[in-house]
């Protein structure tokens, strides 16, 4: 009998919602197999720069550029069952709840045993002990953790970009209601 292969993968995360007060906290996360990193960046890379959202934050993007690259992103077909998102009310317990979300999209992606290395936008080193544990505390046990700045990488800048489709949805505007429906019909967003 073979022993099943050991999968490795890298979880991105962002949060957005601290300004709310608790009201309303979004992560989002995105999980791909290692191997396919490379590829997966070159092509959200691609997509930034035809969308003409470029490497900036979600909040400081233009309108259409925010349009065109969600637009463009339901089309990136290799991303189904990688991106994640977690709402949640009345907390501030913003640690525990970006390590809940990693923990359920690490936990959703993977299949049988794996590896995990997890990159949080703006972690510091005093909250990655609390953010660890929290993760242990869940059943995930990561090799490598590790806090990243959104203009860093593509798949943060992507994390960024879930959360703030999902709070373009909640202020009800109809164009990221739209989208984010249509990005969890086609498999890419699974909301947690």
């Amino acid at each position: 009998m073979s022993i099943p292969p050991i999968i490795r993968l890298h979880a991105y995360l962002d949060e957005s919602g601290q300004d709310t007060l608790g009201l309303l906290f979004v992560v989002g996360a995105v999980v791909i197999d290692r191997e396919e990193r490379e590829e997966l960046l070159e092509q959200l890379e691609a997509l930034e720069m035809r969308s003409r959202k470029g490497r900036v934050k979600w909040s400081r993007a233009r309108f259409t550029y925010r349009q065109n690259y969600v637009s463009d992103l339901a089309n990136v077909t290799r991303l189904s069952g990688c991106l994640f998102i977690a709402r949640y009310n009345e907390t501030k317990a913003y640690n525990e709840m970006t390590a809940d979300a990693a923990a359920r999209a690490i936990q959703a992606k993977a299949e049988g045993d794996y590896r995990v290395r997890v990159v949080v936008d703006g972690l510091t080193a005093g909250e990655k002990r609390r953010f660890v544990r929290t993760l242990r505390g869940l059943n995930v046990r990561p090799d490598d953790v590790r806090g990243a700045r959104e203009q860093s990488d593509a798949f943060i800048r992507l994390a960024d970009a879930l959360c703030g489709l999902v709070r373009d949805a909640e202020d009800k505007q109809s164009w990221a209601i739209q989208a984010l429906s249509r990005l969890c019909r086609r498999g890419l967003v699974t909301d947690l």
